[in-house]
Formats: C-alpha cells, structure tokens, sequence
C-alpha cells in the first residue's frame, strides 16, 4: 500500500457565495443550504463584460465583497481575455488561502479566433488557481467538498466498496467509459498514490490506515443520511478531479513557467544564433524547414530532413534518409499542409524522386530549373495528428493552443509552459479506437514545453509559431513535428 500522503484540513470559513445566473444560482443556494452549507447569491455581482473605466478597481472590490468566503462561480460563456486577466488576480488570492474558486463554465467550441481566446482564458483562470469544471453537478459537489472536507492533494481517487454494491458498479462503469473513449480513468491504478478514498459508509467505512482523504458518498441525494456527503460517484469523481488538478496546479506556482526555466532545456545557442543571423530584417515569415532549425535548437522533436535543389542532390537525400521518402516544396510563402502546400509521399525509389521532384515545384507554382528548392524528409511514424498554435494574446499574453481532431474542443495553456500544463494538454489527446496503445503523452509534453520556451524567448521576433502537423506515436514510438511556419514580428 502506498504510503499515507498528508492533505489539507477542512476551511474554517464554510460560507459560499455563488456567483451565477439568476436560475442556477437559485438553485445551487438552495441546494447547499439543505446540505448545511451557508450559502447567499454574492451582494457583488460580476458584471460580464470585457471592459471597465480606467479607474475602477473592480478587482480590490471583489476582495473587499468576498473576504474569506468560498466562491462558486458559474458562467452562461467563458469569459473574454480582458476579464479573465483582471480576475486571476482573484483566483490567486483565493488559491493562496486553500480555497480556490470553484468555476463552472461551458465547453469552449469551435476552432476560429473567439474559440481560441475563450479557451485561453479559462486555461489562464486555471493558471492562477481556479478549479475549473464543465458539469453543472460536479460543479455543485466540488463546492461541499472544499467546504465539507478541504482541499484534496490532488486528484488521484480510489473507490472502496464490496463486491456486487452499487458503488462498485459505478465504479467498474466509469472506468469502462474511460476505456472505450481512449482517455485515463479518473481512478487511480492499484499502484499509484491515492489523495481520496470514496465510500458509502452504509457499505462500510475504508481502514483508517488508507492513505488520501476519506469522503462518503451516496448514490442519489435522497438517500444521504448526513450532509456530510458527496453524491453520486460519478459527480463526485468529477469533484475531486476539479479540486485536485487545481490543489496540484497550486502546489506547483500560479502562472506560466518562469522564462529562466528554459535553463532546464540544454538549448543548442551557437545553432541557434546561427540561424537568427540569417533572418532578414524586412522577411515577416519563416518556412518549414527554417523553423524546424530554430526547434531543434531547443531538442523539439522534427522530421530528419534536408534541402536539395536539383534532382541529383535529392536522390542523395533520400538515400541517406532511407526509402521510403516524402518530397515537399521548399520556402517561407507555402502554405502549410492542411491548407494545401503540395507533399508527395511513399516514394520507394530513385526514380520516383526524381519525378517527384519536378511534380511537386510544378504544383507549387515553381520552376524546376530555377535553382528553387525541395524538402527530403523522413517518412513519418504512425500516430494521432493534432495541430499547435503558439500566439500573444491581449491580456493573456503568450499561449500554447492545441487541436486535436475530432476532440470538439480547443486545449490551452500560458506559456511558457510549466511541466504540469505540459502534461495536461498532452493528456487531452486520446487512442484512436479502443484497444489502441495510449498516446505518447509524456513525449507531446516534452515537445509542447519546449517549443514554448522557444517562442517566448524569441518573442521580441516572433510573432506566432505555427505547428500544423504534429504526429503523437503509441507509446514507445516517436512524437515530433512534421510540419511548422512562423510569423516574424
């Protein structure tokens, strides 16, 4: 058994006041309060609106209103950037007391520029110590949780209950659901550390000597017998995610990473100089393979890869690459690969890389015989395609933006990166099918840290940083980057 880990004590302050809109805030009121829990809509609303007279400190007013009271806060949209910076400050306060805010808002949806600025902002929200959730129930249930128990260590939870009970049912489900979708079960592995042990005490209470917090639970909210409990262990699964990602988040510092942290990194500098010494002044964008010199440089993962300019010199290549080969026009004014810049892929042989190298520059618009170049490359290895954007946002300022297909939602974290947003965006992609090997997670984390670091230490030049095509292997296969483009300042 794991060792007992210590968690935190339960607030002495158990008031709450929710923020929300006029029919869910009545209700979440209402709802604490027959659970013993004092709880009033806030006498401080917050207005939803993205800008304020230049000298009202609504901000030193929301502390001055709220003082050492839980807030549970729930929102009909995510809020703009400009409000979710001002509100961090906050979060923060509240996180640093060990009672973070309990927020609820809408899934971010869609991929265009509104999307990404709501995913940001609650990403940034998140940053600074919110425990953000998108289940109106676990919402609810995070908010007895903090006030009946305290702030769990993290969200690592274990299920105790008898064979043939309805929680382990429950439990056997949840899991299964995890399962099929490709994702992580939100129970702990046997082997890993626990921060909450979940039971029904009509079941039988887990062995005091069980390490993490041990909260009770029931399976409808007509058959709790105390109000000290959580219901339903679905919601209340989701609560103690919602806490302890916040609690881990915490622990760790508020905010992106220090851009000192780069240190960690082992940057190539001298190749790295190298290649800023070769951007032009009046250049505003840099290719595919100019910007994978300047990811290297920061040990991110990219294609092999080399430019040829004549049929000859790309036979070479991709002999020294290995068959099979991909050809691809080289220059700074392509599009990228989803937006149609021209890829011949497979090719198997000498021959085929002599014709490919003259389809590919007639596709791009290109004269064979004018000296213009292509990229050889690397076949790369199977696995999920995702997308990654690095942007400056207003208010928010630097970002790390992840598309993953078919996910229906934007990820999004500030930069740089701290190792543990890293891993959460990582973790947001899933199998394929079920039964696929997980996704190389700690690998996309690894290429997500560090391509964030270079972006914001070269922000003074850069403007974006574009990776269109990213390739996340199986576990104990390859995750790099196939495709990127950047915009200079």
């Amino acid at each position: 058994m794991p060792p007992a880990r210590s968690v935190a004590s339960a607030p002495a302050v158990i008031r709450v006041q929710v923020i929300a809109p006029v029919h869910l805030g009545t209700t979440a009121v209402a709802a604490l309060r027959v659970r013993g829990v004092d709880a009033r809509i806030a006498d401080a609303p917050i207005e939803l609106r993205a800008s304020r007279a230049a000298n009202d400190s609504r901000t030193d007013r929301l502390d001055a209103a709220f003082g050492d009271d839980v807030i549970a806060w729930a929102l009909d949209a995510a809020p703009g950037a400009a409000l979710a910076h001002e509100l961090a400050a906050v979060c923060a306060r509240a996180a640093g007391a060990g009672r973070p805010v309990c927020l609820h808002a809408p899934l971010p949806r869609g991929s265009g520029r509104p999307a990404i600025e709501r995913a940001a902002a609650l990403a940034y929200l998140r940053a600074y110590g919110a425990a953000v959730g998108h289940d109106v129930d676990a919402w609810l249930e995070a908010v007895v949780l903090l006030v009946r128990f305290g702030l769990p260590a993290g969200p690592r939870a274990a299920v105790v209950a008898p064979p043939g009970s309805w929680l382990e049912a429950q439990a056997v489900a949840i899991a299964a659901e995890a399962e099929l979708g490709g994702t992580r079960s939100p129970l702990s592995a046997p082997d890993d550390p626990t921060d909450v042990v979940l039971y029904d005490p009509a079941l039988g209470a887990p062995p005091s000597s069980a390490p993490g917090l041990h909260v009770p639970v029931a399976a409808r909210g007509e058959l709790a017998d105390t109000p000290a409990i959580l219901h339903s262990a679905r919601a209340a699964l989701g609560a103690i995610t919602i806490l302890g990602r916040a609690a881990e988040r915490i622990a760790v510092g508020l905010g992106p990473a220090p851009a000192t942290a780069s240190a960690e990194l082992a940057i190539d500098r001298d190749r790295l100089a190298r290649q800023l010494a070769k951007l032009g002044s009046e250049q505003l964008r840099l290719g595919d393979h100019e910007t994978k010199v300047l990811l290297a440089a920061y040990g991110v993962p990219i294609t092999r890869q080399a430019v040829a300019t004549t049929p000859s010199a790309a036979v070479k290549l991709a002999r020294r690459a290995g068959y099979p080969v991909e050809i691809k026009p080289f220059g700074h004014d392509l599009p990228s690969e989803p937006a149609g810049c021209p890829v011949e892929r497979n090719l198997a042989s000498d021959a085929m890389v002599r014709a490919a190298f003259t389809t590919v520059l007639v596709a791009a618009g290109r004269t064979p015989n004018d000296g213009t170049g292509v990229i050889i490359r690397e076949t790369p290895p199977p696995g999920r395609e995702l997308s990654v954007t690095f942007l400056e946002l207003p208010s928010l300022g630097w970002t790390v933006v992840l598309d993953t297909p078919g996910a229906g939602q934007l990820a999004a974290a500030p930069a740089p990166l701290r190792l543990i947003d890293a891993q959460s965006l990582a973790a947001q992609v899933a199998a394929s099918r079920a039964g696929d090997p997980d996704p190389d997670r700690s690998g996309l984390a690894n290429l997500l840290r560090r391509a964030s670091h270079l972006a914001v230490d070269l922000g003074d030049r850069l403007a974006r940083l574009e990776l269109p095509r990213v390739v996340v292997g199986g576990r104990g296969a390859r995750t790099l980057v196939v495709d990127a483009a950047t915009e200079l300042r």
